[in-house]
């Protein structure tokens, strides 16, 4: 079975030749690379070329104008030819086995989705963790990102290209966005809790090195989107689980309070129901009470000034 390995490349020179090493020393041999350089001004494209003269058949160099790795992978998912997508992060890195052991996964189970997997995130100085997934319930776990990451996953190609592939229209969430689009088109999932992906952290250059209210005002607003899909598409699961998500949604708001205490406190007027209130379990009592005595935004505001 070909799978297609997409690699979006920006400003990777110290990193691109490892990150395609890693596929050719792949124990499932049936792969094509596709890397595409989107703007790299540094030796990314150079290295590309080479790499393509290097290994005639295997490796492919694209470009795409358009600023984003979204733009990046959508230019890749369009002459992709295997059945499955393996995207991945030119920074990043495939253990051997790790196409090989997900293939096994789809030929034991019915999978027409995507397959959920765990990884290894590794810090600029070299530690290692391992960050498993949860998959029993696809929607909570996506919610509160645990339904694996852009490169630990493999994908559906067809899946993929029905939904139209990445938003390019948004700077952070993208994965979760494209997540959210597989299971409102039905993607029947399997899951992974076998790390063989490496995540590797860089000193600059990351997305969430970017604007934090920024990011986080894309992370709330796909969790909207996804609570709102529920109340209308799964009323009764919905029923019986909000609290669940508008609890772990306040905890996200609050978090946007401190770059942005007037964006979180309009987010919290107009898409939590009337009534809400946060639990008062460990470390929540106090703020529970404030925020029962004078509301979300002066919760905040007298938060602040006792923590300081």
């Amino acid at each position: 079975m070909l799978v297609s390995v997409i690699i979006p490349c920006y400003n990777v020179e110290e990193y691109i030749e490892e990150c395609i090493a890693s596929v050719l020393a792949q124990s499932h041999t049936e792969t094509e690379i596709i890397c595409v350089d989107n703007n790299s001004s540094d030796r990314t494209a150079a290295i590309l070329q080479e790499q393509e003269l290097k290994h005639p058949g295997k490796v492919r160099a694209l470009k795409e104008l358009k600023k984003g790795a979204s733009a990046a992978r959508n230019k890749g998912l369009s002459v992709a030819a295997g059945e499955w997508i393996q995207f991945l992060d030119a920074d990043d890195l495939l253990l051997p086995e790790k196409i090989k052991h997900q293939l096994g996964i789809i030929a034991a189970e019915p999978v027409h989705g995507f397959i959920a997997a765990a990884c290894i995130r590794q810090t600029v100085d070299g530690k290692q963790t391992t960050v498993a997934i949860k998959t029993k319930d696809p929607f909570k776990s996506l919610y509160t990102t645990k339904l694996g990451n852009t490169c630990a996953n493999l994908f559906n190609a067809a899946q993929l290209k029905s939904i139209g592939g990445w938003n390019e229209n948004i700077r952070s969430s993208q994965e979760s966005d494209l997540m959210f689009r597989l299971l409102r088109n039905g993607a029947v999932i399997a899951d992974d809790n076998v790390p063989l992906t490496v995540i590797r952290e860089r000193a600059s250059g990351q997305i969430s090195q970017g604007d934090p209210k920024k990011n986080w005002m894309q992370y709330i607003a796909l969790r909207i989107e996804i609570i709102d899909y529920l109340k209308t598409n799964r009323k009764e699961y919905f029923e019986k689980e909000k609290d669940f998500y508008y609890q772990n949604l306040f905890s996200q708001v609050r978090t946007l309070a401190k770059y942005d205490l007037e964006s979180a406190a309009l987010i919290f007027k107009n898409d939590f129901e009337k009534g809400f209130a946060p639990r008062s379990g460990s470390g929540w009592s106090v703020y529970a009470l404030l925020f029962k005595l004078f509301g979300f935004k002066n919760a905040e505001r007298l938060k602040r000034i006792f923590s300081s």
